[in-house]
């Protein structure tokens, strides 16, 4: 991953968490500790974040390069691909030629698309990532309108729900921001998409839920849903073993 890259991944999680830790960035990203204490060292440099011992602190700065927000969404497809790329292929096998899917935004699903578009199905979307994801895809593909988002690359709003609300799925794929195995819950940031996410899981007959290790026992800002919601939760092989509900699945990359 380049230096531009990793550094929209920081700006991000300071400008969603308020605090980073440097051995959590390096070990997301795939890289050195060294690699990020100078990435940590270039930024503060510029006055975007302020370091910290062990990591770095918001100080507001974060906010103006977020304002590139399809960049900063698509860099975050990099992060923990292989990881993504494993949890779509084991999500995939649950869908036959010929069935209607609907597909949350965010980067977990971004790969599924990409497998999906290749074959006979029927896909309803408002991520603009899925787009560009197969240049002559076989799968028909509908996208539901409203306000664009530009940050997260998805439509929402009054517009959106209601087109939405109108079909009917064999399956739902949703993401989230993150899950807690304790609470037998998972989070998002943003009402607006849990709303989309809600809606489409309602109206399909199998929900599905695709995470990588690195969403375990992160909270968002928004309760989306008990994990006792869906059907299966695909979730990459977590580095330490974990005691997790039987809907479970855990592939390793």
């Amino acid at each position: 991953m380049i230096a531009s890259e990793r550094n929209l991944y920081i700006l991000r999680e300071i400008h969603e968490r308020g605090v980073i830790n440097l051995k959590e960035v390096a070990a997301a990203l795939g890289t050195s500790e060294a690699t990020i204490r100078r990435d940590l060292e270039k930024l503060e440099r510029q006055g975007k974040l302020t370091r910290v011992k062990g990591g770095a602190t918001k100080n507001g700065g974060a906010d103006e390069i977020l304002g590139m927000g399809e960049l900063a969404m698509r860099s975050k497809t990099q992060i923990n691909h292989a990881e993504k790329l494993a949890v779509a292929a084991e999500a995939a096998k649950t869908v036959c030629d010929g069935d209607t899917v609907f597909l949350d935004c965010g980067t977990s699903l971004a790969p599924l698309a990409a497998i999906l578009l290749r074959r006979d199905v029927q896909i309803v979307t408002y991520s603009e990532l899925v787009l560009g994801q197969v240049k002559n895809p076989k799968a028909e593909l509908i996208m539901v309108g409203g306000i664009y988002n530009a940050h997260h690359n998805m439509f929402t709003g009054t517009l959106s729900e209601q087109m939405l609300s109108n079909f009917r799925f064999q399956h739902a794929f949703i993401g989230c921001y993150g899950l807690s195995l304790t609470e037998g819950k998972c989070f998002d940031l943003d009402m607006a998409s849990t709303n989309m996410k809600l809606i489409g899981m309602e109206n399909a007959e199998h929900r599905y839920l695709l995470v990588d290790d690195s969403k375990l026992g992160k909270r968002g800002f928004y309760t989306l849903a008990d994990l006792s919601a869906f059907d299966k939760v695909f979730c990459s092989e977590p580095k330490e073993p974990v005691e997790a509900p039987e809907n479970f699945i855990f592939v390793q990359k």
